[in-house]
């Protein structure tokens, strides 16, 4: 079950992969709330167009909790300044 959420196999088009994408780093959105409350926001964030609502993973049950939990993965572009790939000039 952990597995298939952190696969990023929700019904997104996009790529789920960095290795897909190496000069892309991504951004992980979560949202923790009952199940009522993450579909709600999930809800919220489509109508705000945010996120389409197939672009999140399955809700799924936060562990040693009684909460559950969703994730959408977005990218961003790797930058040359980033501190990850930046050289030193030492």
């Amino acid at each position: 079950m952990i597995q298939e959420f952190l696969s990023g196999s929700g019904g997104s088009a996009r790529p789920n992969s960095a290795s897909q994408m190496p000069e892309r780093e991504p951004i992980r959105i979560m949202i923790v709330s009952s199940s009522e409350g993450v579909n709600e926001q999930i809800q919220t964030f489509y109508a705000e167009g945010f996120a389409e609502v197939d672009e999140w993973s399955p809700i799924m049950p936060v562990p040693n909790s009684d909460l559950m939990m969703s994730i959408l993965i977005r990218y961003r572009q790797r930058l040359s300044t980033d501190k990850s790939t930046r050289k030193s000039g030492r």
